[in-house]
């Protein structure tokens, strides 16, 4: 068991320190968290214009999790993109190694820094747009983070699958990150959205997650132990369907020689 956890997270370093050897601390920390930053700002202000509230931590709390989506969505989905463009796709799926081990090996420092990165994320908004932190619980609102983060990583790494049998993985992670802003209630009411919409977003990553974050800076505890084990056990689902689908796209790809497509 220690073995094998050695070479997973080996593994993960040497993934990790592959894609950001080129860059200097400087340019590793502003690519990170500055950008994210700017988009939540962005995002935030939009609400604040668009719905004139009150208070803007709902946003800023909802927006500080939609930072992990670059990761925990686009990360894990282009992961067998990245190597069937560097030639090594054939290899991954014939090792004897997971390949789901294999995902989530190539994401676990890019996730575990996101981590930092959304709650950094929160913040930096609730000092930009006045928030009172110091009235905050954190470790429950860490746990909504610790929450949203394994169900949005579980539904990247059923979304990751799909590289194996499609050529149109962009199309898809972008279709599926813009719909993750608009119907997890980050920036938009689900009150609001259409019945059928109301329902996706009930079993969609991150909206029991933002539900209970909102529920906590707010100070209403009521329902927040609900939404997280419901988060939770949208992760565990997840997984349970990326295990399925990996196994029925390998055996297509193999079948119909998708590994190669591009």
């Amino acid at each position: 068991m220690m073995r094998t956890l050695r070479y997973f997270w080996t593994q993960a370093w040497l993934n990790f320190k592959s894609l950001n050897a080129i860059f200097n601390p400087e340019e590793f920390v502003l690519l990170d968290l500055g950008y994210p930053i700017i988009s939540m700002t962005f995002y935030v202000l939009l609400a604040a214009y668009s719905f004139n509230p009150a208070s803007l931590t709902h946003w800023v709390v909802g927006n500080a999790f939609l930072l992990c989506i670059n990761v925990c969505i686009f990360t894990m989905g282009q992961s067998i993109n990245a190597e069937r463009a560097q030639g090594r796709l054939r290899t991954v799926v014939t090792a004897p190694t997971s390949d789901l081990q294999f995902l989530l090996a190539k994401g676990s420092f890019p996730i575990l820094l996101e981590f930092v990165t959304v709650l950094v994320g929160f913040v930096i908004g609730g000092w930009i747009f006045h928030i009172d932190l110091s009235q905050i619980a954190w470790v429950p609102l860490i746990g909504c983070i610790l929450a949203g983060m394994a169900s949005a990583t579980a539904f990247g790494l059923f979304l990751a699958t799909f590289s194996l049998v499609t050529d149109s993985m962009h199309f898809v992670l972008n279709f599926v990150a813009t719909g993750l802003f608009i119907i997890t209630g980050a920036n938009f009411p689900v009150t609001q959205l259409p019945l059928f919409w109301r329902g996706m977003s009930q079993v969609l990553p991150l909206t029991h997650s933002i539900q209970a974050a909102s529920q906590v800076t707010a100070g209403k505890m009521t329902g927040v132990l609900g939404n997280v084990l419901w988060e939770l056990g949208l992760s565990v689902v997840y997984f349970a369907l990326a295990t399925v689908a990996i196994q029925f796209c390998e055996r297509y790809a193999r079948k119909h020689a998708t590994l190669e497509m591009f």
